[in-house]
């Protein structure tokens, strides 16, 4: 009898294990479903039809959405200027964060008080940011073409020039610092002391020590930054807009910024749902070669 009441408190203690966590995450799953899942489907549905905000959902198109928009000069501009985007993004500062992790783990003295310095500044927000680098850009006072004066060159037009719009919404990223030195900075320190006290006894120091020992074990780190660079990269919205609207002439306009402009200025919900659709589906793809090739290096 106390053996068969021992099993049924057993089997039940059990079956509550099993179904505690599926408890707990119930209702954030249901929520991640609700906010992040159902509006993507609830876009290419959209993106089918030619929509009617009054008499939602309108008239059913089809893939007309799609082929309208595939036959538009200014969406093909606009992912030309997210391509040139991310390649900037990624050539200036993506790998500038990780030199300063570098640098400041080598550091003994006033390493916790520069670590400091260099996370305040994320604490300011973006317009704030945005707002003081459309300063220094400015054609007439800017502090730039002060700059420019002293060593003799022409002051540029910087925010009107299309051929450098770009580099001057990239540039302020140059700086680095943030969170992401941060996270770069605790990855170094995770690794043992052991695999580094190894290291210098074979004489591995200096930057060999960074190639060999360094760079490999935080290469999981170095691969979740470039996913999520690529990710909002590609989804550049706030400051290609604030900095110049997508000017001048559409050389700042990315995808981001055609998509907030087909829903808010042309009203079309049906083109900007299908835009959505088609970035959704190029970022996963980006998304799959990086994982692809982490997995690849790693074997």
């Amino acid at each position: 009898m106390k053996q068969d009441i021992f099993k049924i408190s057993s089997s039940s203690s059990t079956l509550r294990r099993r179904l505690a966590p599926w408890c707990i995450l119930a209702i954030p799953m249901a929520c991640t479903i609700w906010l992040k899942y159902y509006p993507i489907f609830n876009a290419f549905y959209i993106s089918l039809f030619k929509y009617d905000p009054i008499n939602p959902p309108g008239k059913f198109v089809g893939l007309e959405n799609y082929i309208g928009m595939f036959q538009m000069q200014y969406y093909w501009e606009a992912w030309k200027n997210s391509f040139v985007f991310l390649a900037l993004q990624l050539s200036m500062c993506f790998f500038i964060p990780l030199i300063q992790a570098l640098l400041l783990n080598e550091l003994i003295k006033l390493q916790k008080c520069l670590t400091t310095l260099y996370i305040l500044p994320a604490l300011i927000p973006t317009s704030v940011n945005i707002i003081i680098w459309k300063w220094i850009w400015h054609p007439e006072y800017g502090i730039a073409n002060q700059i420019l004066n002293f060593f003799g060159c022409q002051p540029q037009a910087w925010l009107s020039d299309p051929n450098l719009v770009k580099f001057c919404i990239i540039f302020p990223g140059v700086l680095g610092g943030g969170l992401t030195v941060l996270l770069y900075l605790s990855a170094i320190q995770r690794i043992s002391s052991d695999i580094l006290e190894s290291a210098a006894l074979d004489g591995c120091t200096g930057f060999s020590k960074i190639i060999h020992i360094i760079l490999p074990n935080i290469s999981f780190m170095i691969s979740i930054q470039a996913i999520m660079c690529v990710i909002t990269t590609m989804q550049f919205l706030d400051a290609p807009y604030m900095y110049a609207s997508g000017g001048p002439s559409g050389a700042s306009t990315t995808q981001g910024i055609f998509i907030f402009n087909a829903f808010n200025q042309d009203l079309n919900y049906g083109r900007g749902s299908a835009a959505s659709i088609i970035l959704l589906l190029v970022i996963g793809i980006l998304t799959l070669i990086q994982m692809h090739f982490e997995k690849t290096e790693k074997e």
